[in-house]
């Protein structure tokens, strides 16, 4: 750590250290907010939304397959409010603007530096903002996987059960959050087989060893253990049954492990290497450092090192191996690379320190800068006309940049080349890392071309309902009283953005005369007769197929937006009563 962490030790540096916690918890809350209710509900998540508000109204209500946590804070915020997209994804806004806190109780094992750059990491990741505001409990997983990490920290430093109410309350939150906590169980449920085979191995019982004095410092303190299951008892009261309102919610619970079975099938449009694709498309500057951080540690034996590095190799074999994962499983795979990269910037600041002083460092990492924009500029040239004329002029400009280092280096050493080399890859992870996560948050969140969406729903949804509010606003002189007949394959998610409506009924099939004021078909449907339509986008899909270098590279410039041939889109039509 060395001066990184004197620079912390003093007193005005630790008030400094929670000032700048608080301004990225400030950030992480401001790049999820500007999202919030940017773009339209998907199928499950408006499924959960719409039972949810069906439900905090005493109206009938599917009470299977969602997550009880989601389903009973929703509900409760509809039974106070008219609901909105925005309102359905505070709570995986809240979780996953905290999920930024958490690294500060790492300290000790990340250093200072380290433990606000994993911050940080958390608060920006591209990943980490999409999930924030998806409703499906991924990023809730994800804040209590981190969190039992801190409590575990904790524990083997302390060796005491002072936390295990904490403990219990981050599983019993996991277990009602989403079916991504059975990726997180198995991987903490089988590193103890894991480390005992390593110590057979390896002949090093070191950190079994102080696993397994952990466990029996928590184990013999029964007074903990009883408050720990009390507090599981009255979240899983609260947060699983509502409060015993809804009984159903341990069935709910047990849907997760459904769900979370189900996700092993095997899907040929899918390819098997989709989650580390993912990973290199959207987290390079976390993977870049991560994996940095891992090797400089890899002679580190303590059970936390030891434990963050069989949870990378599991959760990567575990994205590839089934066959399909949900884009979500990504975010299990970040976090040991997120810590992992903090202790990386621990050692890049003690590598860095002297490099401010030096002229020649600024001057090489300028030049190269400069001379990556201008191939940048031929790169784009290329893939608009490829022209051979353009690979010339960027391997110039590499052989141009190469000499320039070769020559500062026959001038003072290897020293001032290398960190320049080193800064100037990493701001440019840096840069295609914040370019991604502007591109998938902010302006294509709805393009199933980016590999992490697949499946979107059309911002068109949003119109439907206001052209049909305004129609029962001119039909019988109130937004929400005229007669509406739907089709029930599109009641998900129709459902949430007609939930105002008072008389909306969803039938199997629509009358050729309906005795309806307006009336809601796929496209394609027959048309009822005396009834004029107006067309809306509902949802596009991603079906698959191969790209080739080439098209990545046109789609990551941004010269190609969609995928000809591999996206099916399906659309509505409001067919309405012509006037007399």
């Amino acid at each position: 750590i060395g001066t990184a962490q004197a620079v912390w030790d003093d007193k005005r540096g630790l008030t400094m250290e929670h000032f700048l916690y608080a301004l990225v918890l400030g950030l992480a809350l401001a790049v999820r907010v500007g999202a919030l209710g940017r773009w339209p509900l998907r199928d499950q998540e408006a499924g959960l939304a719409l039972s949810a508000w069906r439900f905090a109204r005493g109206l009938p209500a599917p009470l299977r397959g969602h997550s009880p946590l989601l389903f009973h804070v929703n509900a409760l915020l509809f039974f106070l409010t008219d609901g909105s997209d925005a309102q359905a994804r505070l709570l995986s806004v809240l979780f996953g603007s905290s999920l930024v806190a958490l690294p500060y109780g790492l300290r000790r094992y990340l250093g200072r530096t380290g433990a606000l750059t994993a911050s940080v990491l958390l608060a920006l990741s591209p990943s980490m903002v999409y999930f924030s505001w998806a409703v499906d409990g991924s990023v809730v997983v994800g804040f209590c996987a981190l969190g039992l990490l801190v409590v575990a920290a904790n524990l083997l430093e302390r060796h005491g059960a002072s936390l295990a109410p904490v403990a219990t309350a981050l599983l019993v939150l996991a277990l009602i959050a989403g079916p991504s906590v059975y990726t997180m169980l198995a991987i903490l449920l089988t590193f103890p087989v894991a480390l005992q085979a390593w110590t057979r191995l390896r002949a090093d019982a070191g950190g079994l060893d102080d696993l397994r004095r952990a466990w029996r410092n928590l184990a013999v303190d029964a007074d903990w253990w009883r408050r720990g299951l009390l507090v599981a008892a009255a979240l899983f009261l609260a947060a699983g049954l509502g409060f015993a309102y809804n009984p159903m919610g341990l069935q709910m619970a047990l849907d997760q492990f459904g769900k979370w079975v189900a996700d092993f099938h095997f899907v040929g449009t899918s390819p098997w290497y989709r989650a580390p694709l993912l990973l290199l498309l959207y987290e390079g500057l976390p993977l870049f450092l991560g994996i940095v951080g891992f090797l400089l540690a890899r002679k580190r034996r303590d059970v936390l090192t030891l434990l963050l590095r069989y949870w990378l190799i599991f959760a990567v074999i575990f994205s590839v191996v089934p066959g399909y994962r949900p884009p979500s499983s990504i975010l299990l795979i970040l976090l040991p690379l997120v810590l992992a990269a903090g202790q990386a910037s621990e050692y890049l600041v003690q590598q860095m320190r002297n490099m401010p002083g030096r002229p020649l460092f600024w001057a090489l990492l300028a030049l190269s800068m400069t001379v990556t924009g201008a191939a940048y500029v031929q790169l784009v040239a290329y893939l608009s006309s490829p022209v051979s004329t353009h690979l010339l002029r960027i391997a110039a400009l590499s052989v141009f940049v190469l000499s320039a280092h070769a020559f500062v280096w026959s001038l003072v050493g290897p020293d001032v080349p290398l960190r320049a080399a080193a800064a100037w890859l990493l701001v440019l992870v840096l840069f295609g890392w914040m370019r991604a996560g502007v591109r998938l948050n902010y302006r294509r969140a709805d393009d199933v071309a980016e590999p992490m969406v697949v499946v979107s729903t059309s911002p068109q949804l949003v119109e439907l309902s206001e052209a049909a509010a305004r129609l029962s606003s001119q039909v019988t002189g109130d937004e929400r009283t005229m007669t509406l007949r739907v089709d029930e394959r599109l009641e998900v998610p129709l459902g949430w953005y007609l939930r105002k409506f008072e008389q909306v009924s969803y039938v199997r099939e629509v009358a050729e005369q309906p005795d309806a004021d307006a009336v809601i078909l796929p496209a394609g449907a027959p048309a009822p007769s005396e009834y004029v339509g107006l067309r809306f986008a509902l949802r596009s899909s991603w079906v698959g197929g191969r790209q080739s270098l080439f098209e990545w590279l046109r789609w990551w410039t941004g010269q190609k937006t969609a995928v000809r041939g591999q996206v099916v889109e399906e659309a509505v039509v409001l067919w309405v009563k012509k006037p007399a």
